[in-house]
């Protein structure tokens, strides 16, 4: 029994004597870290004094917000006209559609309009790249086509302001996309 007794009056009963006992390493460590210092030799320690300081400046310290781009001048002359329509070649008994694109039509409606068959357009659309040039047509673009004699859909181009997006010729039952200047 007095075992006991001996137990808890080590045990602090206060809070401040619970936060002692619980600091209790962390104050020990810097009385440790005192003398330590205390045996460091002069010079060392005033280097030290110095150099920290220095150190966290160096390692907080901000450069200065980098200088505004000066002007771009100069001046580039650029057409706005519209480019003079490419020459296209077009096979013997075939006929040549030029058409701008306007607000609610589409290639589908189109095709259908001027009696073109379904099947090349859906060739057109497996030819397609994955940037889908011929599926987001817009206002104002110009299509060109060539149609061959026997109704069939030849050549088909899109231009925007006389600039070509895209072209597909017909090769056999399928397009391909055309590389051109």
């Amino acid at each position: 029994m007095s075992r006991r007794k001996s137990m808890k009056r080590n045990q602090p009963h206060t809070v401040g004597g619970k936060f002692n006992q619980a600091t209790l390493p962390f104050r020990q460590g810097i009385g440790r870290g005192i003398e330590k210092w205390q045996q460091v030799p002069k010079p060392h320690k005033l280097g030290l004094l110095i150099l920290t300081p220095l150190w966290l400046g160096l390692f907080l310290w901000q450069p200065a917000p980098a200088l505004e781009a000066a002007p771009v001048t100069g001046s580039l002359n650029l057409s706005l006209e519209p480019k003079v329509s490419r020459e296209i070649d077009i096979p013997l008994g075939a006929k040549r559609i030029d058409h701008t694109l306007m607000q609610g039509e589409t290639l589908a409606a189109l095709f259908r309009q001027w009696q073109l068959p379904g099947s090349d357009l859906i060739a057109l659309v497996r030819a397609e790249p994955s940037y889908k040039p011929l599926s987001q047509v817009r206002v104002g673009q110009a299509l060109t086509l060539v149609v061959n004699k026997e109704g069939q859909l030849h050549y088909i181009e899109v231009t925007d302001n006389g600039l070509l997006i895209t072209a597909f010729r017909r090769l056999g039952q399928e397009f391909a996309l055309v590389n051109t200047p």
